[in-house]
């Protein structure tokens, strides 16, 4: 039982440290779309500069997980703002300012991380 137990918490471990590797992979693909610093973007900043590139992040990996766990992530109080990130990040879509970047780095995270685009609402 206690090497089960053991086992286990391994598993989580790897799960945890995987998840960590690909979330920081993502806010590095899309900082690098927007010219923005990953630390700056995962603050609590809430200027303009950092909230774009913070609900493409926010929305692109609520695809993986759940919409509380991502807010927990981003450090958000309730899985509501990752919905309003979805609603803004699917505005922007159709702007053509905005519209060649979320193409450009929709296709960067179908190559590194298949999965968060499975079901993604950024068109393309």
């Amino acid at each position: 039982m206690l090497i089960e137990q053991r086992k286990l918490k391994d598993i989580n471990k790897l799960r945890e440290k995987d998840m960590n590797e690909t979330f920081n992979k993502l806010v590095e693909i899309v900082c690098r779309h927007y010219n923005a610093d990953p630390l700056f973007v995962l603050s609590r900043n809430h200027k303009h500069t950092s909230t774009t590139p913070r609900n493409i992040i926010a929305t692109l990996w609520s695809r993986g997980t759940t919409l509380q766990e991502t807010a927990n992530l981003l450090g958000w109080k309730s899985a509501q703002q990752v919905c309003h990130a979805r609603k803004r990040v699917a505005a922007l879509s159709e702007l053509p300012s905005h519209a060649y970047r979320l193409r450009a780095i929709l296709e960067e995270v179908t190559e590194e991380i298949p999965y968060l685009t499975a079901e993604t609402t950024i068109e393309k």
